[in-house]
């Protein structure tokens, strides 16, 4: 009796060699059976986009911007993980902000569905000093009858100061049959005078949050805010005013170099 043990093995290894050239000839994935559907489609990253934007809150007007979407798909689990970038750039600035969103894809209804809702976070922001108080004025008229100017020169990044020039009327004062308040100020020498008017040269500062820098300040006393009312017993100090700068965000709510009241409450 003839043995065939070695013509088998040899018949089994065509037809092991034969399949795998067929898979690899029409590119089927054996760990994927859901091959085509590795990323998401750009439909389900714009609607991402979008929900970026609203949550970040940059109107139009304050800033535009650039994206980018990168996908990291997971084929053995259905999955595509979408890292989106955006670059905002506004008048004083730019940020640069990350969200990162798993997609789980559903082959019964055809369907991706985000596996958790995540939040973005800002990996980078650049504040422009130069733009904000390289030789800038800003002004205000309060309703109250009270008001500033700020002219800004000599800006020096390397030192981190800059100059001002500033004049501060306080609120008006009121009275009536009952009542009054008589608003005034004090220069740094304590002495009384209708309004505050100068040039000083303020420092630059670092605003600190957590370890982390989150951007400028500017906070030069230049006299004080008192109110005579018949409300109290003496005048109050109602707090030093100063020139004044909050420069966290580059791109939203930046209102420039102010004079205003620090209040002591």
């Amino acid at each position: 009796m003839k043995k065939h043990g070695g013509t088998i093995v040899f018949v089994v290894l065509l037809m092991v060699v034969g399949f795998f050239s067929f898979k690899d000839e029409l590119h089927i994935d054996i760990k994927n059976p859901f091959a085509g559907k590795s990323e998401v489609p750009d439909s389900v990253v714009e609607e991402m986009l979008a929900e970026t934007t609203d949550s970040i809150g940059y109107s139009a007007d304050e800033a535009t911007y650039t994206w980018e979407a990168k996908h990291t798909p997971d084929r053995e689990r259905h999955q595509d993980t979408v890292e989106l970038t955006l670059v905002y750039s506004g008048e004083y600035g730019s940020a640069t902000v990350k969200r990162t969103q798993t997609y789980q894809y559903y082959k019964e209804n055809d369907i991706w569905s985000a596996c958790e809702s995540s939040d973005f976070e800002v990996m980078d922001v650049q504040w422009d000093l130069k733009k904000l108080l390289d030789g800038k004025t800003y002004a205000d008229t309060y309703d109250n009858g009270g008001g500033y100017t700020v002219t800004l020169s000599d800006l020096d990044l390397s030192a981190m100061t800059v100059t001002a020039t500033y004049s501060y009327t306080p609120p008006r004062s009121e009275r009536d049959q009952y009542h009054y308040n008589n608003y005034y100020v004090k220069n740094l020498n304590g002495e009384r005078a209708d309004k505050l008017s100068g040039t000083v040269k303020c420092h630059i500062e670092e605003i600190e949050k957590y370890g982390e820098m989150r951007g400028y300040y500017i906070e030069k006393p230049v006299g004080s805010l008192w109110l005579d009312s018949n409300w109290y017993y003496g005048d109050r100090d109602e707090g030093d005013v100063a020139v004044y700068c909050n420069f966290s965000d580059p791109i939203k709510d930046n209102s420039g170099v102010r004079v205003q009241r620090i209040s002591n409450y």
